[in-house]
């Protein structure tokens, strides 16, 4: 079973996008901010990330710069789901690379669980 690392500050937005994943044949674990992020990948093997960008102690952008330069995990599929749009996104954080953008108030769940599954390791579709 895939399991994704859901990275957001607001427990709700963590729990509807965890029980959407659950249902889908996924196991998900949370974490409120890139600290936790780090620790819950010190502690465990994840297929994929779901990552906000804006979050208290250390954001995503953070966290993703991190998770870039490390060696074990460097090439781990990112989503990022944030209130920001796009356009507001920092060049550096394109640049560190994710896979897919998905702005909070302008998304589906269903076209979330859609990119999840196309972006694990080994799927022929995921274009990685």
């Amino acid at each position: 079973m895939a399991r994704v690392l859901v990275v957001d500050d607001d427990p709700d937005h963590c729990e509807v996008v965890s029980k959407l994943l659950q249902k889908s044949g996924y196991a998900t674990v949370s974490a409120s901010n890139g600290w936790e992020a780090l620790i819950a990948l010190d502690n465990g093997k994840y297929d994929l990330v779901l990552l906000d960008l804006m979050m208290p102690g250390m954001d995503g952008a953070t966290f993703l710069n991190i998770l870039r330069h490390d060696e074990r995990r460097k090439n781990l599929p990112v989503l990022v789901v944030s209130a920001l749009h796009p356009d507001q996104v920092d060049d550096a954080v394109k640049r560190e690379g994710y896979q897919d953008y998905f702005q909070k108030a302008d998304f589906k769940l269903s076209d979330l669980v859609t990119a999840v599954r196309a972006h694990l390791p080994g799927n022929d579709s995921a274009g990685n």
